[in-house]
């Protein structure tokens, strides 16, 4: 049984999300929505386009397609100061290996 959701409109909706680089479609056509009280972790093998995805919602990155909404509003994010003065933040979660003999 699927469960209702309270609200409507996703506090971030990526929509139909493509980015390009010489000789690469990093992503395409990507759609991903987060509502209120949701946790999200974004897996894949190296190069799947994860990071690029969310440089794209951090606003280093413009897509060539697609759109982003914010509580189900349009909007453009042109840098990481923008970003963040809409309350969008971005923490690289990288860890180092080490071996240990």
């Amino acid at each position: 049984m699927k469960a209702e959701r309270k609200e409507a409109i996703p506090h971030l909706s990526m929509s139909n999300i493509t980015k390009r680089f010489p000789g690469v479609v990093a992503n395409s056509k990507v759609s991903f929505n987060v509502f209120s009280g949701e946790v999200h972790a974004l897996l894949g093998e190296n190069g799947a386009g994860k990071t690029t995805l969310m440089n794209i919602l951090y606003g280093l990155y413009q897509p060539e397609e697609g759109e982003i909404a914010l509580f189900g509003e349009k909007t453009k994010l042109r840098s990481p100061k923008d970003a963040m003065r809409k309350g969008i933040g971005f923490e690289h979660l990288y860890k180092a290996c080490r071996t240990t003999e």
